[in-house]
């Protein structure tokens, strides 16, 4: 088959016009489309265990929209969080900077830095619809001056995620293929309603209509916990009587919220493929925190156990990123969100990012030399330090440190740290937290207001 361009050029060099006639088809051809930009969907559950996807291998919970994620991009498993708290693990991923630069530290208390933009503020700015849905809690920012906002959120997952997920689903069926881009973020709760599970559940009977089911999940190997802590995470067994069964029931409820929450993306991703905007979107979605889940004995974030400091992580655009594919070496961290979208929106990203852009391990190119550790810290006192085989735990203040063999101890039971063995490995991953700190922009450190030392006494991150 002859298609017209070949005629054309057929015609022109048997007519002697030769090259004069190529010039003269070449000034008359349009110009090459500029190349556009992805839209993203940055989405994000609330409090899930890094594991707690059927895909990673868990046989307690069903999570289909996530499982059709990793089979569609890249995941990775070691993924942690640049402070597993809400409000400052958020303002981490939409600033690009340490907690003790951006000024959150915790929990409403400390606000962000009023001079530091976040990512909506630079999406906004550089040609992207930037749109926010559901949860924020980034603290002294309202979203609205970042975003348009499509619905926020309530403060309780099963109440309000689906909302969410059908206002996205309306914002993305009104979309064109090929137009202006956008940058969704979506804060989904789910399943940080187990916070209230815990809050009406302090004794050892469940205060409930529904028995529990005859399969709970069993306890796992790591429900003990080393005999010296940090007092910060030591403080934290002291309120919990549970027996077995009342621990087991905890699992079960915290699986079925991770599926509301897989519901609610599912409901997302399918409103993508609907609009035909699958193609030209990439998707990301992560938590910001874990979950103690009863390892070490305990619920809830903000200490550094894997079980609270480690998060799920997926990335997918078809064509473009390599499908199906677990990266279980490379560490990453929140802090890799903003310059990692950023490299795929085609701009610098804000100053000072702390991070790495992801791009290059999605894309399956060559990323080395690679971090050789990535740090999170808690409370504005408890510092991680992670390499490939080690976790080095310190708080400040404290004379407890922990040291862990992440390969051979990954339930962090035992604690290295005396041991005289592995001195140099203390002090060496003492000095590489001394260096990280250094490099630093910090923030002086404030007492919290005392409205919100009073609004703390019972409201969840």
């Amino acid at each position: 088959m002859t298609t017209l361009n070949s005629t054309r050029r057929g015609f022109l060099k048997a007519g002697g016009l030769g090259a004069l006639g190529l010039m003269l088809a070449e000034r008359r051809a349009p110009a090459a489309p500029e190349k556009r930009p992805p839209n993203i969907l940055f989405m994000h559950t609330d409090q899930q265990h890094w594991e707690a996807v059927s895909a990673f291998g868990c046989a307690h919970v069903r999570t289909p929209a996530m499982d059709r994620l990793a089979s569609a991009g890249t995941t990775f498993s070691l993924s942690y969080s640049a402070n597993p708290v809400c409000c400052p693990a958020r303002t981490c991923w939409y600033t690009g900077r340490a907690s003790q630069e951006n000024g959150v530290i915790m929990n409403d208390a400390w606000p962000i830095a009023p001079d530091m933009p976040d990512l909506g503020q630079w999406f906004g700015a550089r040609g992207y619809d930037a749109v926010y849905g559901g949860k924020w809690h980034v603290t002294g920012r309202d979203f609205k001056d970042s975003f348009h906002v499509i619905t926020p959120g309530t403060g309780i997952g099963e109440h309000s995620d689906a909302a969410v997920a059908r206002a996205a689903e309306g914002f993305l069926r009104t979309r064109k293929s090929g137009g202006k881009p956008f940058f969704l973020n979506l804060g989904f709760l789910q399943p940080h309603d187990c916070c209230y599970w815990v809050f009406e559940h302090q004794g050892d009977e469940p205060r409930t209509r529904l028995l529990p089911p005859p399969d709970l999940p069993p306890l796992p190997f790591n429900h003990g916990h080393p005999q010296a802590e940090p007092a910060m995470v030591a403080r934290r067994h002291e309120s919990k009587t549970w027996g077995a069964e009342q621990w087991r029931w905890y699992l079960w409820n915290y699986y079925r919220m991770v599926e509301m929450a897989d519901a609610a993306v599912g409901r997302v991703l399918d409103a993508l493929d609907d609009a035909g905007l699958t193609e030209e979107t990439l998707v990301v979605l992560t938590a910001d925190h874990g979950d103690g889940l009863a390892r070490h004995g305990l619920t809830s974030k903000m200490f550094l156990y894997d079980e609270a400091a480690r998060v799920p992580f997926f990335a997918a655009w078809p064509g473009h990123l390599q499908a199906g594919r677990r990266d279980e070496r490379h560490l990453v961290t929140g802090l890799d969100v903003a310059p990692t979208l950023c490299a795929f929106a085609g701009f610098a990203p804000p100053p000072k990012m702390r991070g790495l852009s992801l791009r290059p391990l999605l894309e399956g190119r060559d990323a080395t030399p690679w971090r050789e550790f990535i740090v999170s810290d808690t409370h504005g006192a408890g510092r991680m330090v992670r390499t490939a085989e080690y976790k080095y735990i310190a708080y400040r203040d404290d004379p407890v440190t922990q040291l862990f063999d992440m390969r051979a101890d990954p339930g962090e039971l035992n604690n290295l740290a005396p041991a005289a063995a592995k001195a140099d490995v203390v002090r060496d991953l003492a000095g590489r937290l001394v260096a990280w700190e250094k490099s630093l922009d910090l923030l002086p450190l404030k007492d919290p207001q005392p409205s919100a030392r009073k609004n703390k006494k019972r409201k969840p991150a």
